[in-house]
């Protein structure tokens, strides 16, 4: 339902952009599309339906806001994280995304086609929630329930080719993208049996050892009666961004 609110918001915004384009040139025969609305399916594995609108206010330069809304989705089956001491349930795993960027075409044409160099500015939030079933030493059952939120804010830069077919369908394929950014995230474990709380503890400790120390010494870990806290601050972090994406030219 969000999507389609969405997807109906970035029409009318488009349909409002052109019509203020249409009475430039009322003698020609040949439309300029200035306005393209995208959908991203490349984001589909992450959980989250993201959709892009690109305005081109001269004949090189654009403006792009693109919104990913998150689809939460269990993860668990799709990263094969089951196992006989480790039974995951009532799992979801979604990102909210949204990213502003300006593009500038080496070519010259009216219609926003051609390849382009465009740095962006991203924001990111992940919000990841699962239970644990966990057996101890073949016998001994405790559960785990995890809650985990974070967000990263990052720069990028992309080079990429879009096209348009039929003077209508924009077809936007983006490579070497290269962002960085610093991330931050919260994690809350608690557990059913305070008794094994010392194991969690130690569990997500010795899982933290094996960081880069650049990592490392980001986090920090907390123990209560019944749960264990993990923050991490201002984690760098790089990125690769890369994919297509399919649209319609207005």
């Amino acid at each position: 339902m969000k999507a389609k609110f969405l997807f109906l918001f970035l029409l009318l915004l488009a349909a409002y952009g052109y019509g203020q384009d249409g009475v430039s040139k009322p003698d020609s025969l040949v439309r300029t599309r200035k306005n393209v609305v995208k959908f991203l399916p490349v984001n589909l594995p992450f959980n989250s339906l993201s959709f892009e609108y690109e305005r081109k206010f001269n004949a090189k330069n654009s403006f792009i806001i693109g919104v990913g809304i998150p689809s939460p989705q269990p993860f668990a089956s799709k990263f094969n994280l089951t196992s006989s001491d480790n039974k995951i349930s009532n799992d979801e795993f979604g990102v909210l995304a949204i990213r502003a960027a300006y593009r500038h075409y080496t070519g010259h044409h009216l219609n926003p086609s051609g390849f382009y160099i465009s740095p962006y500015l991203k924001y990111q939030k992940f919000d990841i929630k699962a239970d644990n079933y966990r057996t101890k030493n073949g016998t001994t059952h405790y559960n785990e329930h995890y809650e985990i939120n974070a967000n990263t804010m990052s720069l990028g830069f992309q080079l990429g080719y879009q096209f348009l077919i039929a003077k209508t369908v924009a077809i936007d394929l983006y490579f070497l993208g290269i962002e960085a950014g610093l991330a931050n995230a919260t994690a809350v474990i608690n557990t059913t049996d305070t008794g094994f709380i010392d194991d969690v503890y130690s569990g997500v400790n010795d899982n933290i050892a094996d960081f880069p120390s650049f990592l490392r010494d980001k986090i920090t870990v907390t123990k209560g009666t019944s749960k264990v806290d993990v923050k991490a601050s201002s984690v760098p972090f790089p990125w690769l961004r890369s994919g297509i994406s399919i649209g319609i030219a207005f």
